[in-house]
Order: structure tokens, then sequence, then C-alpha cells
């Protein structure tokens, strides 16, 4: 499991989290920071076997979910909040990449952007959009919440590499900012994370640090 720079000490005792894509990478390092600071973790991912693992790491619930899943976030959420009582903290991280493993960037584009087009954009876009609009209802009741959206600085800049990544990082960033005023005055808190390359499953072959 990777190291996770520290955080600023804010109490999690008590609260609930939902961490998406928490079977690897950030969500990963995400999920076990946020059950050393106190806080009850559940873990979503589609990868049962690498989801089930790092649960059982960090002492925490694991689901096997898909994040494009409209109606599953409906549930899962819902089912959260009757176990733990409560959602505190939802970490959207989920995120794939259009390249294929072993590709390189000379590679012919096309074959790659249309064939991944529409599934880095569910997972990448609905999961954040789903996910957001599935929480904020129990959030708002509470009073209180906040959500963080891993996006990347690939979102702000030019990415040729994967520019269907790109586009999806934008979308979100666009969405986050559009969102967030609406949200603070229920009492909902979102921001977007966005890191540069960082050494994780999701990074083809030839970018790996």
């Amino acid at each position: 499991m990777s190291a996770l720079p520290e955080l600023a000490e804010r109490n999690f005792t008590g609260k609930v989290s939902i961490v998406t894509g928490g079977g690897s990478g950030i969500g990963a390092a995400v999920a076990d920071r946020l059950s050393k600071l106190g806080s009850k973790v559940v873990i979503v991912d589609t990868n049962d076997k690498d989801g089930q693992s790092i649960a059982d790491a960090v002492g925490c619930d694991f689901i096997k979910f898909d994040v494009a899943d409209l109606e599953g976030w409906e549930q899962l959420v819902a089912d959260t909040a009757r176990k733990h009582g409560s959602l505190d903290f939802l970490c959207l991280n989920a995120g794939i990449g259009s390249r294929p493993r072993g590709s390189s960037v000379k590679d012919d584009p096309i074959p790659w952007i249309l064939s991944n087009y529409k599934n880095v954009l569910a997972v990448n876009i609905d999961g954040v959009v789903y996910g957001a609009m599935a929480a904020l209802p129990f959030m708002e009741r509470q009073g209180s919440g906040s959500i963080l959206v891993t996006a990347s600085v690939a979102g702000i800049r030019t990415q040729p590499p994967d520019p269907i990544y790109a586009l999806s990082k934008s979308a979100v960033i666009s969405f986050v900012r559009s969102v967030a005023p609406a949200l603070a005055e229920r009492g909902v808190q979102i921001n977007a994370l966005c890191p540069g390359s960082v050494d994780t499953p999701i990074q083809p072959d030839d970018r790996r640090l």
C-alpha cells in the first residue's frame, strides 16, 4: 500500500467514510489514513480480490461496486447510512484511463480512444456525478458532509498520451467548481484533488515511475 503525504490532523473519530476505487493506489492510501484517523471506512471497488485485501489490511468494510451504476449508488449510500448511522465523507476516487496496458504513446491512438471512450466517461464522470447526487440528500439532512473528488492535473493542462482521460478530468473539475456554491449553502463541502503523476496501477507501462 503506497504512503499518503500527511493530511491535516482532522478528527474523524466516529465519522463514516466511503472511498471508491479503494482497492489500490490513492484510494487504498486514503482508506488507510481515514481508518487511522478514527473513521469507519467502506471501500468500494470492482476488483473484489484487491478490494477485500485492502479492507482486511485496513480493518474496514468492502463492497464490490461499479460506480457507473446510478441505482446502485442510491442503495450503497442508503445501506452505509443505515448500518453506520451517517455518511460524513465521500471520496470519489475511482478512475480509469483509455490507454491499454503495454501501449505506447507512439501507437495509433484511434483504436484505443474509440474502444474505451464510453467506459472511461462512465467511470470518471458518471461515477462522480452519481456519487455526489446520491450522497447529497443524506449529508444535507444531517447538516454537514464533505465530498472529495480525485481529478488530475491532466484536467488542467494538456495530456497528449490520453486525451479521453484528460477530457474526463476536465469535466469533473468543472462540475466541482460549478456545484460547490450550491452545496455549501446546504452545509456540504466538495473539492477536487488534482494530483500529478502517481505510481499507481492506472499508469500505462511506459509512464510508470
